[in-house]
């Protein structure tokens, strides 16, 4: 053993130890993503998000019985950029969803693709690409920003009528100088009817007023002392969609409305959010009309910036040959090492209004930067 080097090892081993203590130390902030390339004139910062989870559900495997199902997955695998380019605002990730997931097959894709720019002077800006549209603060909140280990009914319904977690097309963006109110408004494809049957996109829009903080604004659970109360409406209608004929067929049409509050007391930090959509589907020829409201509302305490317990509601109430009913339950929490940059979550999940039980439980461990 050449102890000479015995020193200088156990000093750069003490190094270590008091780094690695200090990291500990830091305040459970999200971490942004690297920086690769700082200019005037363009930027580039790299991130990445891993979603390793386990699944236990209880899946119907006849008209009245149920058996349950475990599964280890990878649910995200994303690589991001993001930057700008001579005054342009730029985002692209690529994704691998599913990996090892029951049923699933998975395949390589983009989950984001879009720029946005400033028109002349006018305050307003224009994005375009594939993004997430203007509609629903659930879907707009990032799946790794959730209090729950992943979305809800709240935004999955209307999910398929084409208010897809992320969509082709454009908007315009406005707000006013301290960002308090903001507005958009855009057209887009629908992903779920054939080109050759939609005549006309989808328009969606959306209205936010921020009464506090305006950084931030679509995600569960901040850190730190500011305060957030945020609240959004937005609507969308897509007519002229074809059958298989070519003739007009349908309309849809959903408008909803949601709040957020987060704000500190004490030592701890309560975090309120609720929404509501409601959906309705016209069928010309039949002269008949299907209608779906679906509601949210979830609230979690933080306690010390680390430790945060929550329960959310999702109700679903609808025509019978258009979902019927269904009412989730989830509790669970959420362990913070670095924010939602790098947590550990849980949710259990409880289904009523369905003949067979398909209750659950979900852990996940995140890395997101």
């Amino acid at each position: 053993m050449n102890r000479s080097l015995r020193g200088p090892q156990q000093i750069c081993a003490a190094r270590r130890l008091v780094w690695s203590l200090a990291l500990l130390a830091l305040p459970a902030t999200s971490f942004a993503g690297v920086k690769v390339f700082d200019s005037p004139e363009h930027t580039l910062e790299l991130g990445m998000r891993l979603q390793p989870r386990l699944e236990y559900e209880m899946v119907p495997t006849g008209p009245s019985s149920s058996d349950g199902r475990r599964d280890f997955l990878i649910r995200r695998a994303r690589l991001k950029a993001n930057g700008k380019m001579q005054g342009v605002v730029y985002g692209f990730e690529w994704k691998i969803d599913g990996t090892d997931q029951f049923g699933a097959t998975p395949t390589a894709a983009v989950e984001n693709a879009w720029f946005q720019y400033p028109l002349g002077k006018s305050g307003i800006e224009m994005r375009v690409g594939l993004y997430d549209q203007p509609f629903s603060r659930d879907r707009l909140t990032s799946d790794s920003r959730q209090l729950a280990v992943d979305r809800g009914a709240v935004s999955n319904v209307p999910d398929a009528l084409g208010l897809a977690d992320n969509a082709v097309g454009f908007h315009f963006y406005g707000k006013t100088k301290d960002s308090k109110l903001q507005y958009a408004v855009g057209m887009y494809d629908n992903r779920f009817i054939l080109a050759n049957r939609q005549d006309s996109p989808m328009f969606v829009g959306r209205v936010d007023l921020n009464l506090r903080s305006t950084k931030d604004v679509y995600q569960d659970a901040h850190f730190g002392e500011d305060r957030w109360i945020s609240l959004g409406v937005n609507g969308s209608y897509q007519g002229s969609i074809e059958n298989a004929a070519g003739l007009d067929d349908s309309t849809h049409q959903a408008a909803g409305v949601d709040g957020m509050m987060d704000i500190p007391f004490g030592k701890q930090r309560l975090f309120v959010r609720g929404e509501m959509n409601a959906i309705r589907t016209g069928l010309i020829g039949g002269n008949q009309e299907n209608n779906t409201t679906v509601k949210m509302l979830e609230a979690g305490i933080l306690f010390s910036q680390v430790f945060q317990p929550f329960i959310r509601f999702d109700q679903q109430r609808g025509d019978p040959w258009a979902g019927g009913r269904r009412d989730i339950t989830y509790a669970g929490a959420n362990f913070y090492q670095r924010g939602h940059s790098l947590k550990i979550q849980g949710d259990l999940r409880f289904q009523a209004g369905t003949p067979d039980p398909i209750d659950g439980m979900r852990l996940q461990a995140q890395m997101d930067f």
